[in-house]
């Protein structure tokens, strides 16, 4: 039977593939204990692919430094024979490791999202707890990952004279700002005391 709204019950019938019966308390239990796994894999592949896209990022780039007039011949791109230690082939087996793992990291979602849409609520409990043990353990290296490139970022931007100056300007005009702020504060702060005081 089809649930269209949230229930708590042991028997599932089949569940998501066929064959696989979750019909007693012990096939619940299990089969949430292995939601809750799939729910910290699905979060861990998301800083993996965040890594994945990075190194082949970098690839291209060093690649695309070392172009010269020539070499972007389409004779100088295709070898005639496989050389595995060509550059090309290497860029190429990280695009294909980092569409590998973003279609598995699909395919992963996809199930969870059909094992919530079967409106049992251990299994959507069991999820929303395997999504914040992944969420709590790797969002702090997604984090830093993504607070590292935008520093690379922010410091392969050229700053000339112009630029230095407006900088320096916004550093005093935020200092100036925050002055002004915690004197309005102490002002505040004051009159309060004096009307409490008095």
């Amino acid at each position: 039977m089809m649930h269209m709204w949230f229930w708590f019950g042991t028997d599932l019938g089949s569940f998501l593939f066929y064959g696989y019966k979750v019909t007693s308390t012990i096939a619940l239990v299990s089969t949430c204990a292995g939601l809750i796994a799939l729910a910290i894999l699905y979060e861990a592949m998301k800083t993996l692919q965040f890594k994945l896209h990075r190194i082949t990022k970098g690839s291209l780039i060093n690649k695309s430094s070392n172009n010269t007039e020539s070499s972007s011949l389409l004779y100088h791109l295709v070898p005639k024979l496989p050389n595995f230690s060509n550059p090309n082939w290497r860029k190429i087996g990280y695009w294909i490791v980092e569409v590998a793992h973003y279609s598995t990291h699909t395919i992963i979602g996809y199930m969870l999202m059909l094992a919530v849409m079967t409106y049992n609520g251990y299994i959507c409990i069991a999820l929303v707890i395997g999504s914040t043990i992944g969420y709590w353990v790797f969002s702090p290296a997604l984090l830093n990952l993504n607070m590292t490139e935008l520093r690379e970022k922010y410091n392969s931007i050229p700053c000339g004279p112009v630029c230095a100056d407006a900088v320096i300007n916004s550093e005093r005009r935020q200092s100036t700002v925050s002055i002004v702020a915690e004197q309005l504060v102490s002002e505040i702060n004051a009159e309060i005391h004096a009307v409490s005081n008095a």
